[in-house]
């Protein structure tokens, strides 16, 4: 499979040379994982960076007594990896496949000379790691100082465009329901009392995996604390 049309089309490698986005493909590796497979785990001693090209991943921790947290949800084009292919020889976290998915791997050594030839890279990698920052703070945040209803309206406040603001609106999810309370740090039937009370107050409505808001107003205030 030629991989340098996958390559060059990642966020990460934007601004890249052709000469180098084609050097790269043919270092690295295409790999596919079936529905619920373990790409990495924790502390596993890989030095590679990763690119999701098709599917779903989730980055996720679990506990000595088998609860787990899901941190942050991957999609196409999505990088992760980038403590074992720069810094550190062991994952901080586990990394499973929601559904099919496929990803690219190339060696930590091969991106590392890539980079000090085109630092644009680092610039790159500033970008995604600032935003992931942001996204971990927020979801620290939540998990801290909200209530379970609260965690849930932040999420859904996130997933909805600016400018449907006080317009009924529909968003449907990309993982099931019990995926979700595991991203919200609850229990999949804490979720579902949350999201029948949502519905009894006239928030939202839910059809399988389609929720649909109804009062924006009401869904931010929750998300606020109000």
């Amino acid at each position: 499979m030629d991989l340098t049309n996958q390559i060059k089309d990642i966020v990460l490698f934007q601004g890249v040379s052709l000469e180098k986005v084609q050097w790269l493909a043919t270092q690295a590796t295409y790999k596919k994982f079936k529905s619920g497979e373990i790409v990495i785990s924790e502390a596993d001693p890989i030095r590679s960076f990763y690119v999701v090209t098709s599917g779903q991943l989730k980055l996720y921790r679990s506990s000595m007594e088998g609860k787990e947290q899901t941190l942050q949800l991957l999609g196409p084009g999505d990088p992760f990896g980038l403590c074992t292919a720069f810094a550190t020889e062991s994952f901080p976290a586990s990394a499973m496949a929601i559904v099919e998915s496929s990803v690219i791997l190339i060696p930590g050594m091969v991106m590392e000379a890539t980079a000090r030839q085109e630092p644009v890279i680092f610039f790159n990698i500033i970008q995604i790691l600032s935003q992931r920052l942001k996204d971990s703070m927020t979801l620290i945040e939540s998990l801290a100082l909200k209530e379970i209803p609260g965690r849930l309206a932040s999420f859904l406040c996130h997933l909805l465009p600016k400018e449907t603001v006080d317009k009924k609106t529909s968003v449907e999810l990309t993982v099931s329901q019990r995926e979700l309370a595991k991203i919200l740090g609850a229990t999949p039937e804490a979720l579902s009392r949350a999201l029948r009370k949502m519905a009894n107050d006239g928030i939202l409505t839910t059809a399988g995996r389609v929720i649909t808001i109804h009062d924006h107003k009401a869904l931010e205030q929750l998300a606020e604390g109000e």
